[in-house]
């Protein structure tokens, strides 16, 4: 078994439970979703590795649930299956950098090798050196979603790596806290101040940790906040 999670949606529960069944030894957990809405939630609110989704899923389908993955995650290996092998929802798949487009009915072992090859991209990616430099000493690591200092490993909370993740994805522009608001509570009914509070007390965790006053994280009145 790897040491993977993957999320599946697909509104088919006999083809999602069959699914499940001849993956479940190859990953850690597979989170599951009927829907396109609780499948973006579920992405949002943990930690997926691999993503396969069936194209034809209610509220949002498949090619526009990867497209707001896309958004959040741009390697992410995402995995497509359908009952129509048209070029349109093909050529979308291609745009969407999909590593395979599997039609129904499919053969066993046409999933299996498929999920296979995301499996050794993430395992691939997840080795590699990805440290990034943000300035006075930071690096980011976008694979291992990990930040450091100098040589320091940094200890962060779940929604403080969502929070520089999406900073560093977006890297080129400011994102406000109503913004951040909904990457990191997508579902929760809290202020956007939550996400200034957040940025607060993270700034004052690593200024004590690291002793001076330097952080990586800038703040522009009017505009919202940005990677350094």
């Amino acid at each position: 078994m790897h040491k993977l999670n993957l999320l599946y949606v697909e509104d088919d529960i006999e083809a999602l439970e069959d699914v499940v069944f001849l993956l479940k030894r190859s990953f850690s957990d597979i989170y599951t979703a009927s829907d396109g809405e609780e499948g973006l939630s579920i992405f949002k609110n943990n930690s997926i590795d691999i993503v396969l989704l069936d194209i034809n899923i209610p509220k949002i389908d498949g090619l526009q649930l990867a497209t707001e993955i896309r958004e959040l995650d741009e390697y992410i290996p995402i995995l497509f299956i359908s009952a129509h092998s048209d070029t349109i929802n093909l050529l979308s798949a291609i745009d969407l950098r999909a590593i395979s487009y599997i039609i129904k009915p499919f053969n066993i072992n046409e999933l299996k090798n498929s999920i296979l090859k995301a499996i050794h991209i993430v395992n691939k990616d997840k080795n590699k050196s990805n440290k990034i430099f943000l300035n006075n000493g930071f690096y980011w690591d976008n694979y291992k979603t990990e930040l450091t200092y100098r040589t320091e490993l940094l200890a962060l909370t779940k929604n403080e790596i969502l929070l520089i993740k999406h900073l560093f994805e977006n890297r080129n522009r400011f994102l406000t806290a109503e913004d951040l608001k909904e990457i990191i509570f997508p579902e929760k009914k809290v202020e956007a101040n939550s996400i200034v509070q957040m940025l607060s007390r993270l700034r004052t965790k690593i200024i004590r940790k690291i002793n001076n006053d330097n952080f990586f994280i800038e703040n522009i009145y009017g505009n919202g906040y940005k990677i350094k």
